[in-house]
C-alpha cells in the first residue's frame, strides 16, 4: 500500500488542511458569532465523534483480525510444506529426495516470486506448479504397497498445503468495499469539520484540540488502509516462516 513516508505525508497534509479550515473560518465567520451556536454544535459534535469514533475502532480491529489471520496462515502453510518433506522421509530414498527438491523449490518460489509479485497487486503461479508436481508424484508412488501409510499421511499434508495456499490467494485479493472507505473519510472530514466550527477564545487551544482530533483520525485511516491489505505496504506479512522452513528442510537432508 503505502510506505511510512507517504503515510506520515498524508497524515502531515490532513494536520495542515486541518489548520487552514480553522483559520479561514475565524477570517469569514468570527469566534464571537460562532460562540453563540456552542450548545448547538458541542452536542451535535459528541454525537457524530462518539458515532465515528465507534465505526472507526470496529473497523481498526477488523482489518488488525485480519491482518493477525494472514499471518498464522502463512506460517501453518510453511509448516504444512516441512511436514510433506518430513513425511516423505518414510518413503524409498529416490521419491523421499525428489519430495525434499520440489519441498525446497517451493519455498524457494514463495519467498523469492510470490511475495515480491504480491508486494506489487499481483498474483504469481510459480508455487503453484511446484505444488502439482508433488500431487503427480503422490500419485506415483501410491502404487507402492510398502509406503501405503505414508501416502495417506502426504495426501492428508498436501491437502493442508493446498488450503493454506488458495487461503492466501483469498486474502490477496480482498478488499475493503469502497462504500466503506466512503463513509470512513467522509465521517472523518464530518468529524474534524463540526470540530472546527466551535468557537473557542483561546486560539491556540482551539488549532491543539482540531490538531489532535485530525491527527488520531488520519493516522487511524492510514493504519486501516494498511492493514486491510496484508501483503503490501509498510506493515506487511513477511516470507519469514517459509525461510525458516527452508532451513530446517536443509538441516534434515544434512542429518
Amino acid at each position: 500500500m503505502l510506505s511510512y513516508a507517504q503515510s506520515s505525508l498524508l497524515v502531515v497534509l490532513a494536520l495542515l488542511v486541518s489548520v487552514v479550515m480553522v483559520l479561514l473560518l475565524n477570517r469569514v465567520w468570527p469566534i464571537p458569532n460562532r460562540k453563540l451556536i456552542n450548545d448547538v454544535t458541542g452536542w451535535q459534535l459528541g454525537i457524530l465523534g462518539t458515532t465515528y469514533g465507534v465505526i472507526l475502532g470496529f473497523m481498526l480491529y477488523t482489518v488488525w483480525s485480519d491482518f493477525r489471520a494472514a499471518e498464522v496462515n502463512a506460517t501453518q502453510e510453511a509448516s504444512s510444506l516441512l511436514t510433506v518433506t518430513r513425511v516423505a522421509s518414510a518413503l524409498p530414498a529416490a521419491e523421499r529426495e525428489a519430495f525434499r527438491v520440489l519441498g525446497m523449490k517451493y519455498a524457494d518460489a514463495v519467498v523469492n516470486q510470490e511475495w515480491p509479485a504480491m508486494q506489487h497487486q499481483e498474483e504469481s503461479r510459480a508455487g503453484e506448479l511446484i505444488e502439482v508436481d508433488m500431487w503427480k508424484l503422490l500419485a506415483a508412488v501410491k502404487d507402492d504397497a510398502s509406503a501405503a501409510n505414508s501416502v495417506d499421511h502426504l495426501t492428508r499434508v498436501l491437502s493442508e498445503l493446498s488450503e493454506r495456499r488458495s487461503l492466501r490467494e483469498e486474502q490477496l485479493r480482498v478488499r475493503l468495499p469502497v462504500v466503506l472507505w466512503i463513509l470512513l473519510l467522509a465521517g472523518g472530514g464530518a468529524t474534524v469539520g463540526s470540530s472546527c466550527l466551535l468557537g473557542n477564545d483561546n486560539k491556540w487551544l482551539h488549532y491543539c484540540q482540531v490538531l489532535a482530533l485530525t491527527f488520531v483520525v488520519a493516522v487511524t485511516l492510514s493504519a486501516i488502509a494498511d492493514l486491510a491489505r496484508p501483503f503490501e505496504g509498510a506493515v506487511s506479512v513477511s516470507p519469514v516462516a517459509f525461510e525458516r522452513a527452508q532451513t530446517m528442510m536443509q538441516l534434515d537432508a544434512a542429518r
